[in-house]
């Protein structure tokens, strides 16, 4: 009976093998995050396109159904590890602490302040803490913000990347800035809450710098073939960064004195060698408390997942949102909601 189940006729070998290598090409995404790009730099285009990868291993599994249902059913189970890495981005059954927040901190990749909204915005969110990054200090909106919805808050900055606390800063550094021709900064600033001080990291990893006019089709082949060639590189490139920038972050997590919260614009996905360097220090409170996706990035038609909120022990995540009904930026605002020590 099993044999007659599995027996493999016709064209049926060359299916069931490229399935399978197909599937184990997709669960190298377990390997991808402990791969560092300087030793091999390709690993970290496997996070980008997993949910492509995942997506087509589906489609195949359907195929099967239509063709041979036994190894349609073998498939979906050894697929049954995909969703793992797959949840990081979409969480749909993250807990429901039965606690009540005491600190709202939002994130916001701000694109230079390019569109309207923002005053309206902060205004009505009153967080306790506001991280932005792409908005210059000596912006003219940024001025205004300053004096209305920020008017109460703590300042401090770095370039691009802005501290805005309700709580006053009592130490603040800049961890990197522009450095080597890059556009990356960070920035942590140490805030008092009353009851305890808390570490404030503000992140923002060199971007990919890859065009909305790369990823656009193109009927020309050697248009074609010479976009993907510039997103390779450009890829390439920022992974590299990414692991320098990263190194430099890290003993601010580390030897801090204080319970950490890191968030910003990381300009990588999750499963990512840039993400597993955070998360093995820090918690991701949207894989903690998130439920719904938790795309951040919407300027392509590809969802990317780009702004986090990593939290360390001490502190307890209560709800994580992505408001996608914000789009006064080419990223959504992120807001966490934490019961601080």
């Amino acid at each position: 009976m099993i044999n007659r189940l599995f027996r493999l006729t016709g064209l049926d070998p060359v299916f069931f093998v490229s399935h399978l290598l197909f599937l184990g090409i997709t669960y190298t995404i377990y390997l991808a995050p402990h791969i560092a790009p300087s030793t091999f730099p390709y690993f970290g285009i496997i996070p980008i396109i997993y949910p492509l990868l995942v997506l087509a291993n589906i489609l195949l599994i359907i195929i099967l159904f239509w063709r041979r249902v036994s190894f349609a059913f073998l498939f979906l189970v050894l697929s049954i590890g995909l969703y793992k890495p797959l949840s990081k981005t979409y969480q749909y059954f993250g807990k429901e602490p039965d606690i009540e927040s005491n600190f709202k901190i939002i994130t916001l990749n701000g694109h230079y302040l390019k569109k309207d909204g923002f005053t309206e915005f902060f205004s009505r969110e009153n967080p306790d803490v506001v991280l932005l990054q792409e908005v210059y200090w000596k912006n003219k909106k940024f001025k205004i913000l300053r004096k209305t919805a920020f008017k109460d808050y703590y300042h401090e900055k770095n370039s691009i990347v802005q501290v805005l606390s309700k709580y006053p800063i009592v130490e603040f550094q800049k961890i990197f800035s522009g450095e080597n021709g890059t556009s990356a900064c960070a920035a942590y600033a140490d805030i008092d809450t009353g009851k305890d001080t808390i570490r404030i990291i503000n992140v923002y990893l060199e971007p990919m710098s890859i065009d909305k006019k790369l990823v656009e089709g193109s009927l020309d082949t050697e248009t074609t073939e010479e976009n993907s060639k510039k997103i390779k590189n450009n890829l390439i490139r920022g992974f590299l960064e990414h692991e320098k920038q990263i190194k430099k972050i890290i003993p601010y997590i580390v030897n801090s004195k204080h319970p950490v919260m890191l968030a910003g614009d990381m300009n990588s996905v999750p499963n990512s060698y840039e993400y597993q360097q955070i998360l093995y220090r820090l918690n991701d409170a949207y894989y903690t408390v998130g439920k719904s996706s938790g795309t951040s990035f919407h300027e392509f038609k590809y969802p990317l997942r780009l702004d986090y909120i990593f939290y360390s022990d001490e502190i307890q995540p209560v709800k994580y949102e992505v408001l996608r009904n914000m789009k006064i930026s080419d990223h959504y605002p992120v807001a966490g909601y934490f019961k601080l020590p």
